[in-house]
């Protein structure tokens, strides 16, 4: 096959091969190099996380430095920090474990003060909030996150030694909380539950 300059002898021009920029990849491509299925990408698309192009044929695709975008994204964003709002030692400790299994890193705070200004501070991917326990305002906290601009969409996971009741469900709902973990619990279903939460930001 004639390389460019050959063909450009004879007054011929071979299109140009696509720089890394203008290369595609379809749902299926990425969600073999992801480890996830075409229709989890699909998801991402129509979501609007991952910038992509809907041919009249109806198939979508992906440019390779978007994907590389989405990618870094993702990961910085898995790396961020989760601020545990609790004052029992056993179930932060839990919690902890949990996250940095994940490979995040996980700040403490005890009481109201220092959680809004550890928040406002370091803007916690996650917020993990303990109930029923010594501090006494869990809910006031929750609710100033929903009132805190560059706060207020962070997902919330609340944790409890017991199940919620009625007005905590409504709370919870009103609250836009994000999951729920009865402790102690065995450690994979609290790694499962911060997991599915942190795979949401993106």
């Amino acid at each position: 096959m004639p390389n460019t300059q050959q063909a450009a002898a004879h007054g011929i021009r071979l299109p140009a091969k696509p720089s890394k920029a203008d290369r595609v990849l379809s749902p299926n491509q990425i969600g073999k190099i992801m480890n996830v299925t075409g229709e989890a990408v699909k998801q991402w698309i129509l979501n609007r996380r991952l910038p992509a192009v809907k041919h009249s044929n109806g198939y979508w695709t992906v440019k390779v430095c978007d994907l590389e975008a989405f990618l870094k994204t993702r990961h910085e964003i898995a790396r961020r920090l989760v601020l545990i709002a609790d004052s029992r030692d056993g179930r932060i400790s839990s919690v902890i474990e949990a996250v940095e299994h994940l490979g995040h890193k996980a700040i403490v705070a005890r009481n109201l003060a220092d959680a809004m200004m550890k928040s406002l501070d370091h803007y916690p991917a996650l917020f993990v909030i303990g109930l029923d326990d010594g501090w006494a305002e869990p809910w006031k906290f929750a609710e100033k996150i929903r009132a805190t601009k560059g706060l207020r969409k962070f997902p919330i996971l609340l944790v409890a030694e017991s199940d919620l009741d009625d007005d905590d469900s409504e709370r919870a709902v009103e609250l836009s909380i994000q999951g729920f973990v009865r402790l102690p619990s065995e450690k994979e279903t609290l790694v499962a539950e911060i997991r599915r939460i942190m795979d949401r930001l993106v």
